[in-house]
Parts: structure tokens; sequence; C-alpha cells
């Protein structure tokens, strides 16, 4: 005999269907299930809580991924899923979670950003460099002025007046903004640019001199 009931909790509100002996067992199973997805749940709040901004907002969206799992989960009407599904529930709503591609993507960019410098390719010389600026800096490489003047008279460097133009070399994800949302930078790698001539602070890698500038320092894109 099949019989079809409805759970005691209000989020297990879904009829079971499935002989009287399933439902009872699927009932029983489907609390567990619920307790477990806030158990999760929970963990995931209290790690938002101590994170920086940036990490909250990626937590934020595994619990969104979290909270569609349990309403796909708890939607389901046959008892035998819960039977067989989930007899041992053993971290299976981080499975669901952790299988979901949403998570990958998440993971893939925290990880980036948790290795710190990622490969940044000049699009002009096609030189690879390891560094990565955070947020709505950038990284500029200055453009040097020719050595002679017009007359041809060469010109020693403590003469010379330092260019204020250049070529970016990489920029931050974007500028971080008070309720957490990162907006994207109008210059891009491969930009060449106009600066302020005290802007930024200087800096050599592997040889080469750099500016380490606030996008706000940029004067104009050539």
């Amino acid at each position: 005999m099949s019989i079809s009931t409805a759970g005691n909790s209000q989020n297990s509100a879904i009829p079971l269907s499935g002989t009287e002996a399933q439902v009872e067992w699927a009932l029983r199973i489907r609390s567990l299930v619920e307790a477990d997805f806030d158990r999760v749940a929970a963990a995931f709040r209290s790690a938002a809580e101590r994170q920086s901004r940036p990490r909250r907002a990626e937590t934020h969206a595994i619990l969104a991924i979290l909270e569609e799992k349990r309403a796909e989960v708890m939607r389901t009407e046959r008892a035998g899923y819960f039977i067989k599904e989930w007899q041992e529930i053993s971290d299976q709503v981080r499975k669901l979670i952790f299988a979901d591609p949403r998570y990958e993507e998440i993971k893939s960019g925290r990880a980036a950003r948790l290795n710190g410098a990622h490969k940044t390719v000049n699009r002009r010389t096609g030189n690879t460099m390891n560094i990565r600026p955070l947020y709505d800096r950038i990284v500029v490489k200055r453009i040097e002025e020719q050595e002679t003047s017009r007359n041809g008279i060469i010109i020693p460097d403590s003469a010379q007046e330092k260019p204020q133009e250049g070529e970016v070399i990489s920029v931050g994800r974007g500028k971080l903004l008070e309720d957490g949302q990162v907006v994207a930078l109008d210059v891009k790698a491969g930009d060449r640019v106009l600066f302020g001539k005290y802007s930024g602070t200087e800096t050599k890698l592997v040889g080469t001199e750099y500016i380490i500038m606030r996008e706000d320092d940029v004067l104009a894109v050539l």
C-alpha cells in the first residue's frame, strides 16, 4: 500500500509518497537532513562574521548555493530518495555544495587571490611578470624620453626630468566600495597613460623600475 503524508516541520511540509514504513523511515531521515543543512549554514555564517568583505561576499555566495540545494532536496516527494541517498548523512550537504560548478568558480578565484601574484602578460612585448596589484592599484612602467635634446646635445641623466608617461603592466581587480561591491577599473594592461609627476610608489622588480599607483592618479589614457 502506498500512502502520502506530510512532515511535522514547517521546513519539511512537502508530503512523502511510499509505503507506510518507507514514509515513517524517510521522515526521520529528512528531519536529520534539515538539521544538517542548518548546521552547515550556521558554520558558514559564523565564518563570514570573521572574514574581510571580499571573502564574506564569497561565503554569502556559497550560502546561496546551500539554500538552493536545501530547497531542491526538501521538495523531493519520494520517500525512497531519502532512504537511498541520505542513509549516511556524513558531510552530504558540503558535498552537494562542492559539486556545484559555481563553487568551483568561487574556489578558483579565491585560490588566485590567496596565491598572491599571478602571471600578467604585457601585450606589447609578450613578457610575463609575476605581480598583481590590489583593488584599484595599477603597475606602470615609465616610457623613457630620448637621451638627446633636439639640437643633438647629450643630456645627462641627472638633468633629465622623469617623463609622466607610462605603460600599464598590470591592474587590480577593481575599486572596493563601502558596501563591499567591486567596480572594475577603466584602465587595462597595455594602455599608455599620463600620470602626475609625484604619483605612486616606485619599486624595482627583476632589474626594471615600475610605479605602483592608484587609478585615480592617472590623468589620461593615450
